[in-house]
């Protein structure tokens, strides 16, 4: 396919360009991701930026990037490497000649242990940000700390994508700004932003901003920040249309397949079957959603959850919007339900 950007997608393009240590803040379905490696292969006719290391959650890093670069026609060169699973399997992926790597939060720790004094990505990109938004230069997550460690001794051009950069307040900020500037807008230290910008809250539980904290933390960022917004880019389509898949494990892939083969599967001891084409089809439907129904009376075995994780992604990414759910079956609906207890869920 060929990558035609849009007005808002060649803004983003530019920002990356002309900005080495930079964020973007768009939501869903902006075209982060293409738009982010579209500015790596302009950057790459100037400057070394490959090997690039993107950190994301589990599924995107799995699955999303490495389709992305199979999608568009002018990326399909690329080469991408998941570190990902097991320890032998990450040391392997790292063995494999890519131009793109990439790699779960999670085993960022291990990565930068890993490497050590080898580390060799020119290029970081922290595909949902707001997941370093608890570095502290002396305490904070492992994770965050991990990558603190690299991120300015030997990383050139470092790249933050989040759709929502500050989803509990203000204070979630600082820390994803550290990694762009060390601290020279927001504060040194933590303590020294939370200072200036903050105080308690009446009831002695909690910070609550300044009258001015909002405008001045916004204007110190706006160089590196870039926002993304439909009023802001008429061109952007009422509908984005942003399909998400999901790699289902082997063993429901099996099943999946045993069903679509033969018409036939077994589930925990429950044989379930299909007596025609039209049945069959249903019955591949509810394994592709995660459960199938064993017996007339509606009871359901899950099979897997891998559309419910890539759920709670989409739910981080919304940080509190509403998110409205259609489902077709209802072994959807609970452990939907409990993974979600607060949620809306109407039956489409």
């Amino acid at each position: 396919m060929i990558f035609s950007p849009r007005d808002y997608q060649g803004a983003i393009v530019r920002h990356i360009i002309e900005n080495p240590r930079c964020a973007l803040w768009a939501g869903m379905g902006t075209g982060k991701t293409a738009s982010t490696l579209t500015a790596l292969e302009y950057l790459d006719l100037i400057e070394v930026v490959y090997p690039a290391l993107v950190i994301a959650p589990l599924r995107v890093a799995e699955s999303v990037w490495p389709d992305e670069v199979g999608k568009w026609d002018h990326l399909q060169h690329l080469r991408v490497s998941p570190i990902v699973r097991n320890v032998q399997e990450r040391i392997q992926a790292l063995r494999e000649p890519a131009e793109i790597y990439t790699i779960n939060y999670e085993n960022l720790p291990w990565l930068v242990e890993h490497l050590g004094e080898d580390w060799r990505f020119p290029t970081v990109v922290a595909d949902e940000s707001t997941k370093l938004k608890g570095f502290r230069l002396r305490q904070g997550t492992q994770r965050a700390r991990a990558l603190g460690s690299v991120a300015h001794a030997k990383v050139e051009r470092f790249i933050e994508l989040t759709g929502t950069p500050a989803p509990n307040g203000l204070t979630d900020l600082w820390g994803q700004a550290w990694y762009l500037d060390a601290g020279s807008r927001l504060g040194r230290t933590h303590s020294a932003f939370i200072d200036r910008w903050f105080r308690l809250k009446y009831d002695g539980y909690g910070l609550e901003p300044l009258p001015h904290a909002q405008g001045e933390i916004q204007a110190r960022l706006a160089d590196l920040c870039l926002t993304i917004t439909a009023a802001d880019y008429l061109d952007l389509p009422p509908l984005i249309e942003n399909e998400i898949k999901v790699e289902l494990s082997p063993a429901a892939r099996r099943i999946y397949r045993a069903m679509e083969k033969a018409m036939f599967a077994q589930i925990d001891g429950h044989a379930i079957e299909a007596f025609n084409a039209a049945a069959k089809t249903n019955k591949c439907l509810q394994l592709a959603n995660g459960a199938a129904y064993v017996d007339d009376a509606g009871s359901w075995r899950e099979v897997h959850d891998a559309k419910l994780a890539a759920l709670e992604d989409i739910v981080e990414e919304a940080a509190g919007a509403p998110v409205l759910v259609a489902y077709q079956f209802r072994s959807v609906s609970a452990p939907g339900r409990k993974r979600h207890p607060r949620a809306d869920v109407n039956l489409v």
